[in-house]
């Protein structure tokens, strides 16, 4: 069965090399959780990936590493490492590192290095700087390129936050005179109607594909213990997943369903310092 599946995802993903590899997968279970509707959001050093503007809004020194699984198959699994560390108050560093297949197989590589400044009380600026590796096994080789990254958030006092994320400004080629990354953009509100009670929505757009829409909630039952709930289109996919923390150190776990090749699990610790 699993064999079946992993043909199937082969012949789901375009033949266009460069427009399948690297595609935006959530940096951590919690954004799986809210269905990647995260560009509005700095509440961990992951969410650098989504909008290096968040790092502008990070207060703490924080961890994260993660582990998944797409579609429960062993050559789709995936590794996550994301750091911030806030210098001042207004500026602060982050990097991440994603690994994505198997490298006697298909392996990606993405290494990220952010800076978020806070501009005023309610603004923040960001850019990223990502590394792109891709692997094949021999005699194919390795690809290298270079991608940029731009963002900013907008604070409206302590109730709602207004993200905008531009992506692969520059469209790197991984392979000279082959189709290039495309660039993409996200736009994305998040909303405290009450103090325990987030909601989130974003607008994601691709050049290649339709634009997708995003949902998410997350509901904090007791101040350690939190659920979460989203969804997306273009594909229709639901998540859920829940989050426990102790002192400096949280674990969160999310879901996320397709509606042809089943479930993906993807699991966080995350540690302040």
């Amino acid at each position: 069965m699993k064999a079946f599946t992993f043909i199937l995802v082969l012949s789901i993903i375009p033949l266009k090399l460069t427009f399948s590899a690297f595609e935006e997968k959530p940096s951590s279970a919690r954004s799986l959780s809210l269905g990647g509707a995260t560009t509005s959001l700095s509440l961990e050093a992951s969410h650098l990936f989504s909008n290096p503007a968040s790092l502008g809004l990070l207060t703490k020194r924080e961890i994260q590493l993660s582990w998944s699984k797409l579609f429960g198959l062993e050559e789709l699994s995936s590794g996550d490492f994301y750091l911030s560390f806030p210098l001042n108050k207004r500026l602060t560093l982050g990097t991440g590192y994603n690994i994505f297949g198997k490298n006697d197989y298909y392996q990606e590589n993405l290494l990220i290095l952010g800076v978020g400044i806070k501009v005023c009380e309610s603004i923040s600026l960001g850019t990223n700087l990502k590394y792109y590796q891709l692997s094949f096994p021999s005699p194919y080789g390795d690809f290298r390129t270079l991608g940029f990254d731009l963002g900013s958030l907008f604070q409206i006092k302590e109730k709602a936050q207004i993200g905008l994320a531009l992506k692969n400004i520059n469209q790197p080629e991984l392979i000279k005179n082959s189709e290039k990354i495309p660039f993409s953009y996200s736009v994305g509100i998040s909303l405290y109607p009450y103090k325990q009670v987030l909601l989130s929505a974003d607008l994601y757009k691709t050049e290649a594909e339709e634009e997708e829409l995003r949902f998410g909630q997350e509901i904090k039952l007791f101040s350690n213990l939190a659920l979460r709930f989203g969804m997306k289109s273009a594909p229709a996919c639901y998540s859920l997943g829940t989050g426990v923390e102790l002192e400096k150190l949280r674990l969160d776990y999310g879901y996320l369903s397709h509606p042809v090749l089943g479930g993906s699990h993807k699991v966080t610790l995350s540690f302040d310092f």
